[in-house]
């Protein structure tokens, strides 16, 4: 695994490590010998399905997750160090979404037990699970990581899902959610100038479009209920970034495609979030795919870190993407995870990998200078904090009502 970095004031020997380790990714990224047909006009077959079909997939596969989690969650509170619980949870309005309403979005605070000097740094996290699953303290390793490291208020936006809650509800609650969250600084004790995006998955594709959605609401003709707070940077793991390209086009490019997510899964995910379908060369809005944000936008883009695995299929677009930061000379980071598939920090095992250690700590380490301040390691006080506890709850979302289309 070698580090990517690239500033508009680096170095001659930065620019060759950037290079080498561009030039690892791309290799990492190529082809499968073995994948010899491509499929650019595959049509996924649950496209045509009822929203009461898709919900009724999407709630069994949120049960049984949510059955795991629960279970890996319990055995990582007995590690070392434990895995932290919410401070609080607080409830925030819907002001962006058709669906609109008070008190629609779950957000848990956690809040780092030293006693603050001053404002706080705040770190917004959103969750993977493809738009159709997961939920805020499946990241509880991370948030401990990022309170241990910066002393940083850390929140978890529970955004709704598809398929109840298509496109582009999911990115809607999280802009609301960082509106919100920046609007109540002081309650919170964070400075609003010094907020950082971070996500994983599906919810790291979400930070960078929430960051588009700031940066011009009109041209989707949001009105911001708030003044948007200063982002000064993003991190984010394994994110989705073009699905103009078709899902078995994307596992060609991986080096084992046995270890992508399966087809059942991934044409589920896609069927479920882009409803009613959009057809693949429209996907192009930049909150779908906001990895082909023109130039213009991509040059405003604060400081970013990228953590990607090698036996993923989301690699190559994560790839062209640090290439295109790289060419624009944008401030950012770049990791690649030797041997491992997508997510593959996720559920907390029961042993954590010393590898999701390391990315965590890389990843808190560049978040550290977007803050200008040193990377901490603080044990004692975070040991304090309350652990997660098993309890295996019915999932909030298991329902077979759906909502009619649009």
């Amino acid at each position: 695994m070698e580090e990517l970095k690239q500033t508009t004031t680096a170095t001659a020997a930065v620019e060759a490590a950037v290079g080498a380790a561009l030039t690892k990714a791309i290799t990492a990224a190529a082809p499968s010998s073995a994948a010899s047909v491509q499929a650019p006009d595959y049509e996924n077959p649950l496209e045509a399905s009822s929203r009461w079909y898709l919900n009724a997939r999407a709630s069994a596969i949120r049960y049984a997750a949510s059955f795991g989690y629960s279970i890996a969650c319990s055995i990582a509170s007995r590690s070392d160090p434990p895995t932290p619980s919410p401070s609080r949870e607080i409830w925030l309005d819907s002001t962006l979404s058709e669906w609109k309403g008070r008190q629609k979005i779950k957000v848990e605070v956690w809040v780092p037990p030293r006693i603050a000097v001053g404002p706080r740094a705040a770190v917004v996290n959103l969750h993977g699970g493809g738009w159709i699953l997961g939920q805020g303290t499946d990241d509880a390793r991370w948030v401990g990581a990022v309170m241990g490291a910066l002393d940083a208020v850390v929140f978890t936006v529970n955004y709704r899902l598809a398929p109840s809650y298509p496109f582009p509800v999911p990115i809607e609650d999280c802009v609301d959610a960082i509106l919100q969250i920046a609007a109540r600084a002081a309650e919170f004790g964070i400075d609003r100038d010094r907020v950082i995006l971070s996500g994983f998955s599906a919810g790291a594709t979400i930070a960078l479009t929430s960051w588009v959605v700031l940066q011009d609401p009109c041209r989707w003709n949001y009105k911001l209920p708030e003044t948007p707070p200063a982002i000064v940077g993003l991190a984010l793991f394994y994110p989705t970034l073009d699905i103009t390209i078709s899902r078995p086009e994307k596992r060609q490019t991986c080096t084992r495609p046995e270890l992508t997510l399966s087809p059942g899964l991934t044409d589920l995910i896609d069927a479920s979030y882009c409803y009613p379908p959009v057809p693949r060369e429209q996907r192009t809005d930049p909150r779908l795919s906001p990895g082909l944000m023109p130039d213009e936008l991509l040059k405003e883009l604060p400081p970013m870190h990228l953590c990607l695995c090698e036996y993923d299929m989301l690699l190559a677009e994560g790839v062209r993407f640090a290439k295109r930061l790289q060419f624009h000379g944008k401030a950012f980071s770049m990791r690649v995870v030797d041997g491992e598939a997508h997510a593959w920090d996720k559920p907390p095992p029961m042993a954590p990998k010393e590898s999701v250690n390391v990315e965590y700590g890389e990843a808190t380490q560049a978040m550290a200078v977007w803050l200008g301040r040193d990377c901490e390691t603080d044990r004692e006080s975070m040991s304090s904090m309350r652990t997660k506890r098993l309890r295996i709850r019915r999932p909030k979302h298991l329902s077979l009502r759906s909502r009619s289309a649009r």
